[in-house]
């Protein structure tokens, strides 16, 4: 009884994330078609495996062969999730309709060994063993190679790219733990003759994915989920800097004036605070986009006054406000280009977009922030792909 109520809680905490991570779709990179499957399958198994547990019905034993026999192609999704993460695709493409080949044939040949040939049916349990190890073997290749060793190109860059290295852990050992669950699972089946496809110690999945849930729904710096229902997250407790860097929170600073003894103690306060608003400002509004954004325009919009944030500028910072600004610009830029902005737009129009009012500058900018000019930028990320 105890294990049906986990089941059928499981199978409604999964639903309820999959309700959130849709309303994130459209507005959020780190969420892609795959990802939706997953949870959608995890989440109908928990909850229809609670509800027959608990009332105790019939299920049609065709339809159970079959789920069982074409669900392995979840292990498949579960690559061309971590695939489609790391390219910014959304969307499944053609060409990811291949990796279902065997999935399907895996399923046709399982229906056919149950219904011909029952006694080489210890052959369908092999294969079911080996499609979950060949894709995580196929997950771990695309992200050593492009998330957890890929060395940083610039130091904004590589803050972003923690959060996308420790998700990308997370979920891969998570994907580990559960077939390493099925594995063991497997072989006890045929140890002891079970046959039960695998759904032994079913219960331990289901805690995982309780794990799995509560951190897509309460952490924001996973997926940028920021609300679930009606509870609030502290965004500012968990927000991650991007250019931390560039900022020095030491407050014994020595100053050149009464004017600036006032506004240290005005400022010294409440360092922290500006640091959140300025790059909370500068990377979600994108104010910097208008190119005649001003320093007293920036701290109209942080509703502060001028002073303080030229004073913040001055002895917190260990770049100016016009460096702040273009450094944003570039980060601004990286982002679309790794989004797909230039597959239908022009460099021209994507300095224009990120708010450089000069082509040229936008170019040595780009050079001097990133290392490498826009063309080779993109070229690298196509090799890299």
């Amino acid at each position: 009884m105890f294990l049906s109520v986990v089941f059928f809680m499981t199978g409604l905490l999964g639903f309820l994330t999959f309700t959130v991570i849709c309303s994130q779709y459209k507005s959020n990179r780190k969420v892609n078609f795959y990802l939706l499957v997953l949870i959608l399958f995890a989440s109908s198994r928990f909850f229809l495996y609670g509800i027959q547990t608990l009332i105790s019905f019939s299920v049609n034993e065709d339809l159970v062969v079959l789920f069982r026999s074409f669900g392995c192609a979840v292990f498949a999704c579960v690559y061309l999730y971590f695939k489609s993460f790391i390219d910014n695709r959304k969307n499944p493409v053609f060409k990811d309709l291949y990796h279902f080949v065997i999935p399907v044939l895996f399923g046709f040949l399982n229906l056919l060994m149950r219904k011909y040939s029952p006694s080489f049916y210890l052959v369908s349990y092999f294969l079911f063993a080996l499609i979950p190890l060949f894709y995580l073997f196929l997950s771990y290749v695309e992200l050593k190679n492009k998330v957890w060793s890929k060395r940083k190109k610039t130091v904004f860059v590589g803050k972003q790219k923690m959060v996308v290295r420790r998700w990308t852990l997370f979920f891969f050992f998570f994907c580990v733990l559960a077939i390493l669950r099925l594995e063991i699972s497997l072989f006890l089946d045929i140890y002891i003759a079970g046959f039960s496809d695998g759904t032994s110690y079913l219960w331990i999945s289901a805690i995982l994915c309780v794990f799995l849930f509560f951190k897509i729904l309460l952490t924001p710096t996973v997926l940028h989920i920021n609300s679930l229902l009606n509870h609030s997250v502290d965004v500012k407790e968990d927000f991650e800097l991007v250019f931390d860097d560039f900022w020095m929170t030491r407050n014994d600073v020595l100053v050149e004036n009464n004017q600036e003894l006032w506004l240290k103690e005005r400022v010294g306060d409440n360092l922290d605070s500006y640091i959140y608003d300025i790059e909370r400002l500068a990377l979600d509004d994108f104010c910097f986009r208008n190119p005649t954004v001003s320093l007293r325009d920036f701290a109209i919009k942080l509703e502060m006054p001028k002073s303080h944030l030229v004073y913040f500028f001055k002895y917190h910072s260990n770049v100016s406000f016009i460096e702040f600004k273009r450094t944003v610009r570039i980060y601004d830029a990286i982002i679309l280009i790794d989004d797909g902005f230039l597959e239908m737009n022009t460099l021209d129009a994507l300095s224009k977009k990120v708010g450089f009012s000069s082509f040229d500058l936008f170019l040595n900018c780009f050079k001097e922030i990133s290392g490498v000019l826009p063309q080779e930028y993109i070229q690298k990320t196509k090799e890299a792909c």
